[in-house]
C-alpha cells in the first residue's frame, strides 16, 4: 500500500494548549457574562462553571487517554474506528464535520456583527438583497471573506505558523482577563456581587447552558499527530485546556461581580465593557485592551477550527471515506492545503445568507447536537478499548477507567436529552431538518463515493491511518515482558 503524505511535527505543548483553550473560550464571555452572574446569582454562576468543568473533565479524561494512545490525525475518527468499527466511525466523522465546518461558518458569518457590537463598526454599504428581513451588505461580505481568507492563508503557511499565532492571541486574552479580574478587586466592591444566589431555577438555567461553552477541547485530538511533544504531554494538554477555560470564565465572573452591581450586570449591552468603563472612568486604553482581547477570542476559535476541520478532512481522506486528494500536503510547508482551502470555500458560502440570527442559532444547535453524539461514541469506544485492548500503551492513563468511562457516557446521554422533543428547550423542526440534511449528505457521499470505490476492509483502513504501528508496539512490549 502507498505511503501516506506526512504532516510536520511542529506544535509545541504551548501551541496545543493555545489551540484547545482558544477554541473553548472564544468570544462568548463578552456577550454572556452578565447572564452568568445574574440569572443564578454571582456565586451561583461561579459554582455552575466549576461543576460543569468537573463534568466535562470526565469526557476530557477519556480524550486525554485516547489521544495519548492514538496521536493520529483524525482523533475521534481513529478512536471510534478502533473501539467500535467502520459504521460508527462514519457516523462520528460526519457529526464532527458538521461541528467544525458549522463553527467555522458561524465565525465567518458573524465577524462583522461582533466587530460592530464591540465598537469597531463595519460600514454598511452595498445592500444586495434581504433574507428573512435581514439585509445582506456587500461591505459585510467583503470583511467576512477577507478575514476568512487571511486565516486560510495563515494555516496554509504551516501548522507551526498558525500555532504560534494562536499562542500570541491566547496570551493576550489571558492577560486581559487577569487585568479585568484585578481591576474588579482593586476598583470594584464585594457588595456589588449581591445577590450571591437567586433560586434553584435560575441556577439550573445557567448550569444547563454551560456545557456548550466548554466544547472545543477535542480540537487537540485532531492536531495531535503534529505535536512535537510526548504523547503524555498531549494528553495533559486536554485536561489543562478544560481547567484553563474554567479559570478564564470564573475570572470573568468574579471581575464582573465585583466591578458592577446587579443593575449594570443585568443590562442588555456588553456589560463587561460597561464595567471596565465604569471602573476606569472611561479609560480609552483599558477599553481598547479588553475589546481587542474579546475580538481575538473570536479569531482563536476560528483559527482552531481551521486546524481541527482540515485535519479531520485529512483523516477521512486517508481512511478512504473522502477523495484521496484531500490528504495531500504542501511539500514545502507540510500543510494540508487542499483541505484548508476546501474549508475556506465551504465556510465562505454562508456569508451570502447575511448575518441572520435564526440561521446562527440553528447552526449552533445542530452542530452541538452532533458534538454530543460524538462524545457518546467516543465514550463507548473508550470502554470497549479498555476491555478488549488492555495491553495498548496509554502514556496518559486514567486511574479508574471503567468509572470515568461510564460516568462520561452517562453525562453525554444526559446532555443529549436536552435536545430531545420532550426536553424544556428542544431542537426546533427546522433544526431537526438540518440534522437530517447532514445525515442525508453523509449517505449520499457514502453510496456515491465509498460504495462506488469498492469495499475497504477495517484492516485496510487501520493501515491507511497508520494504526498498525500500535499493534507492533504492543507485540514488542509483550515479547519483552515474556523474555523477562
Amino acid at each position: 500500500m502507498e505511503q501516506q503524505p506526512q504532516l510536520k511535527k511542529a506544535l509545541s505543548a504551548r501551541s496545543l494548549f493555545a489551540i484547545g483553550l482558544g477554541c473553548v473560550v472564544g468570544w462568548s464571555w463578552i456577550v454572556y457574562a452578565g447572564l452568568w452572574t445574574t440569572k443564578g446569582g454571582s456565586l451561583g454562576g461561579i459554582i455552575a462553571f466549576v461543576i460543569t468543568g468537573a463534568l466535562c473533565s470526565l469526557i476530557g479524561l477519556i480524550y486525554a487517554e485516547l489521544t495519548s494512545a492514538y496521536p493520529k490525525v483524525g482523533g475521534d475518527l481513529v478512536f471510534t474506528l478502533e473501539g467500535i468499527g467502520n459504521g460508527a466511525s462514519i457516523a462520528m466523522s460526519w457529526m464532527l464535520l458538521a461541528f467544525w465546518v458549522g463553527l467555522t461558518m458561524i465565525e465567518t458569518m458573524f465577524f462583522p456583527i461582533i466587530m460592530t457590537r464591540l465598537g469597531i463598526p463595519v460600514p454598511t454599504f452595498g445592500q444586495m438583497y434581504s433574507i428573512g428581513g435581514n439585509p445582506v451588505y456587500f461591505s459585510y461580505l467583503l470583511v467576512s471573506l477577507a478575514m476568512n481568507g487571511l486565516l486560510g492563508f495563515v494555516n496554509s503557511r504551516s501548522v507551526e505558523v498558525s500555532g504560534k499565532v494562536q499562542q500570541l492571541m491566547v496570551w493576550i486574552m489571558l492577560a486581559a482577563v487577569v487585568f479585568f479580574l484585578l481591576l474588579g478587586f482593586i476598583k470594584g466592591s464585594p457588595s456589588n456581587a449581591q445577590p450571591l444566589f437567586t433560586n434553584g431555577a435560575g441556577f439550573l438555567a445557567v448550569f444547563l447552558m454551560l456545557p456548550g461553552f466548554m466544547s472545543g477541547f477535542n480540537s487537540i485530538a485532531q492536531a495531535a499527530e503534529e505535536g512535537n511533544v510526548s504523547p503524555k504531554i498531549i494528553g495533559r494538554a486536554v485536561i489543562l485546556t478544560i481547567w484553563g477555560a474554567v479559570f478564564f470564565y470564573v475570572a470573568v465572573c468574579v471581575g464582573l461581580a465585583f466591578g458592577g452591581d446587579v443593575t449594570l450586570r443585568s443590562g442588555e449591552t456588553l456589560v463587561v465593557l460597561d464595567a471596565v468603563d465604569s471602573m476606569t472612568h472611561g479609560s480609552t486604553i483599558a477599553m481598547f485592551f479588553v475589546t481587542f482581547a474579546s475580538l481575538l477570542g473570536m479569531v482563536t476559535t476560528w483559527n482552531a477550527c481551521y486546524i481541527a476541520a482540515s485535519r479531520l478532512f485529512v483523516g477521512l481522506s486517508r481512511a478512504k471515506y473522502l477523495p484521496a486528494g484531500l490528504q495531500k500536503v504542501n511539500e514545502k510547508t507540510k500543510a494540508p492545503d487542499r483541505a484548508i482551502w476546501l474549508l475556506f470555500g465551504l465556510s465562505s458560502m454562508i456569508v451570502f445568507f447575511g448575518c441572520n440570527p435564526p440561521i446562527y442559532v440553528g447552526i449552533i444547535d445542530v452542530f452541538s447536537f452532533g458534538l454530543v453524539i460524538s462524545w457518546i461514541l467516543v465514550s463507548i469506544s473508550y470502554l470497549r478499548l479498555n476491555k478488549n485492548r488492555p495491553e495498548l500503551a496509554r502514556p496518559y492513563r486514567v486511574k479508574y477507567p471503567k468509572l470515568v468511562g461510564w460516568a462520561g457516557l452517562l453525562f453525554s446521554i444526559a446532555f443529549l436529552y436536552l435536545y430531545m422533543p420532550w426536553a424544556p428547550a428542544p431542537l426546533t423542526n427546522y433544526e431537526w431538518m438540518g440534522a437530517i440534511a447532514v445525515a442525508i449528505i453523509a449517505l449520499i457521499v457514502y453510496f456515491t463515493y465509498n460504495r462506488r470505490k469498492g469495499y475497504v476492509s477495517l484492516d485496510e483502513r487501520r493501515h491507511l491511518l497508520g494504526l498498525d504501528e500500535f499493534d507492533k508496539k504492543v507485540l514488542m512490549n509483550l515479547t519483552r515482558n515474556n523474555s523477562e
